[in-house]
C-alpha cells in the first residue's frame, strides 16, 4: 500500500515544496485489518496519521477517512465502504497561503496536493498550515501598520536604527502629504467653518466613521481574495454595497438623534447626518476597489488596506463633509 511518488522541484512556498508523502495510502479494497497492519508497519516513516489517503491502481485520489473513523470499523469491513469522497484538493503549483486559508476555512487538518490528472502526490499537513497562516497574518498585520519588510525572525531590538528608519519613512511621509492636503482642503473651506464653527468639532467623527468602515471592508476582500483569487468582482461590490449603504443608514440616523440632543441645531445636524452617509457610501471605492486594483495588477491586496487606503479615505471624508457643509448652511 505504499505509494511511489516521483520527486519535482516546485517554486519555493508552492503546496509542491510544502507537502509530504510521508502519509497513510491504501486502496479500495483494503480492510481495516489490512490498515492497521500497514499503519504498524510503516508507523516509524509516517509523519503524519490523521487522514488515510485512497487511491486507485493509477495513484488517482478518490477519498480519505480520519484515523478515528478507521478504528470505529469492524475488523473485515472494506474502507471503500465508508470513504469521503468529495474532497478539499490543491495543485501543487498553488501558492501554499492558498492550502492553509482552505484547511482553515474548512476545518480540516491536512491538505491533500494532487496534479491536474488527480493523481495523488501529497499532503500539506497541520504544523505546515499553521505556519503559513501565522507568516500570513504576521504580515498583513505589518502591512496594516504599514511596516512591510519586518521578518517574522526579527524583533524590534534586533533591527538596526537605520533599517528601522527606512521601514517606516515611506509610510509617515505618505501620511504627511495626506495631512497636507487635508490642511488645504480645511483652508479652502474656511469661510463655512469660521460661520458654524461647531463643525469643526464633527470633524473627528466624520474621519472615524468612514475610516473603520473602510478597514472593515478592506479586511474582508483581502481575506475572501485570498480564499478565491477568481471572486465575480461586480457581484461581491454589490453585495459589500447593499451591507455599506443599510450601515449608512443606520449610522447616519444615530448621528442625527444624538447630535440633536445635545446640540439642537436642525441644519447643522442634516448636514452631518447626510455626510456621515455619504462618507461610509464611499468607503466602498477605498475599501473594494482599491484592493481588487492592486490584486488586478499582481500585487498584495493587503497593501492596499493600511496607509494608501486609509489616507484616501480619510481626504474623500473631509472633502464630502465640507462640501455637504457648504451647500447647506
Amino acid at each position: 500500500m505504499s505509494l511511489k511518488i516521483k520527486k519535482k522541484r516546485y517554486p519555493k512556498n508552492s503546496a509542491g515544496a510544502l507537502m509530504t508523502d510521508r502519509v497513510p495510502v491504501t486502496v479500495f479494497d483494503a480492510s481495516i485489518l489490512d490498515i492497521e497492519r500497514y499503519l504498524k508497519r510503516k508507523k516509524s516513516e509516517l509523519e503524519s496519521i490523521n487522514y488515510i489517503y485512497v487511491v486507485d491502481k493509477a495513484d488517482t485520489l478518490k477519498g480519505a477517512v480520519s484515523i478515528k473513523e478507521v478504528f470505529r470499523q469492524g475488523k473485515n469491513k472494506k474502507i471503500a465502504d465508508f470513504i469521503e469522497g468529495k474532497l478539499i484538493t490543491v495543485s501543487p503549483y498553488s501558492d501554499g497561503e492558498r492550502a492553509a486559508n482552505l484547511a482553515l476555512k474548512h476545518n480540516i487538518k491536512s491538505v491533500p496536493v494532487v496534479n491536474k490528472e488527480g493523481k495523488f502526490l501529497g499532503v500539506v499537513l497541520s504544523d505546515t498550515i499553521l505556519e503559513i497562516a501565522y507568516h500570513a497574518a504576521y504580515e498583513d498585520l505589518s502591512r496594516l501598520a504599514g511596516v512591510e519588510n519586518a521578518s517574522l525572525e526579527t524583533n524590534f531590538s534586533a533591527l538596526s536604527t537605520i533599517k528601522s528608519f527606512k521601514n517606516r519613512l515611506p509610510w509617515l511621509v505618505l501620511g504627511m502629504l495626506g495631512g497636507f492636503a487635508m490642511s488645504k482642503t480645511i483652508d479652502y473651506f474656511e469661510g463655512t467653518l469660521a460661520q458654524n464653527i461647531i463643525l469643526a468639532s464633527f470633524i473627528p467623527l466624520i474621519v472615524y466613521m468612514a475610516a473603520a468602515v473602510q478597514t472593515q471592508i478592506g479586511f474582508f476582500i483581502v481575506r475572501d481574495l485570498a480564499f478565491n483569487p477568481k471572486i465575480k468582482f461586480f457581484v461581491y461590490s454589490w453585495r459589500q454595497l447593499k451591507v455599506v449603504t443599510l450601515l449608512g443608514i443606520g449610522i447616519s440616523a444615530l448621528v442625527f438623534l444624538l447630535a440633536y440632543l445635545f446640540y439642537q441645531d436642525l441644519v447643522v445636524v442634516t448636514a452631518l447626518s447626510i455626510a456621515i452617509f455619504l462618507t461610509i457610501l464611499s468607503s466602498i471605492f477605498t475599501g473594494v476597489f482599491i484592493p481588487w486594483i492592486f490584486h488586478r495588477l499582481k500585487f498584495d491586496p493587503a497593501s492596499a488596506s493600511g496607509p494608501i487606503a486609509t489616507i484616501l479615505q480619510d481626504l474623500i471624508s473631509i472633502i464630502i463633509y465640507l462640501l455637504v457643509a457648504k451647500s447647506l448652511l
